[in-house]
């Protein structure tokens, strides 16, 4: 691939390779305005390629009897949050990691923490929830521990079955992804900064 091609890939549905190659970043030193150029170029790769459709799928699916999108529409939540994670942890490779960023992420999730009773430990609700969510969703596109619907709670956990509203459940992980965008944009989140530096140009092949 010439660097011409690789320049001009895009990353985003508005932003290119050779966009993020142009934009001055020190997490040391910031520069305010190229930082919110960043910030900009990762809310448009997630909300337009993830986001978006599947709050397409939802609005789409409101008028349908029964309900059917809801496996995909959590199959795209899913990669939001693995993505998400995935930033947060500057992890530039995800193979054998998607367990530990769902599990990371879930467990200081307050969302999800809200549903979880007294006797349950985070984590290994976290698992189940990758187990059977992300993995049986994304392998073989069938679950028999989940159920998706479309009332209720986010998410409740009764009798080894895991119930998801999978609206709230994406109502929520749009949510948290503003507050994710909302700490890179204060210059003093320089851990964090170098983090999302580390996996953008890993994307972008620097």
């Amino acid at each position: 691939m010439s660097d011409t091609t690789s320049r001009s890939l895009q990353i985003s549905p508005k932003y290119t390779v050779e966009f993020w190659r142009g934009l001055d970043l020190d997490p040391e030193n910031p520069t305010q305005y190229e930082w919110l150029k960043a910030i900009d170029v990762l809310r448009d790769r997630i909300e337009g390629r993830f986001i978006k459709p599947a709050q397409t799928l939802i609005d789409v699916d409101k008028n349908s009897k029964p309900h059917t999108f809801g496996f995909a529409i959590l199959a795209l939540d899913c990669l939001v949050l693995e993505t998400i994670q995935g930033f947060r942890q500057g992890v530039t490779n995800h193979h054998g990691q998607s367990g530990r960023l769902f599990v990371g992420f879930l467990s200081n999730w307050q969302p999800f923490l809200a549903c979880l009773g007294n006797d349950m430990v985070a984590a290994a609700k976290a698992d189940d929830f990758y187990k059977q969510g992300r993995c049986a969703l994304h392998h073989s596109g069938a679950t028999d521990k989940m159920t998706v619907g479309i009332s209720g709670p986010m998410m409740r956990f009764e009798n080894g079955q895991i119930f998801v509203n999978r609206t709230v459940f994406h109502s929520e992980l749009e949510a948290e992804l503003k507050r994710y965008l909302a700490v890179l944009a204060d210059p003093n989140s320089v851990d964090q900064r170098k983090k999302f530096l580390l996996k953008m140009n890993s994307v972008c092949g620097i």
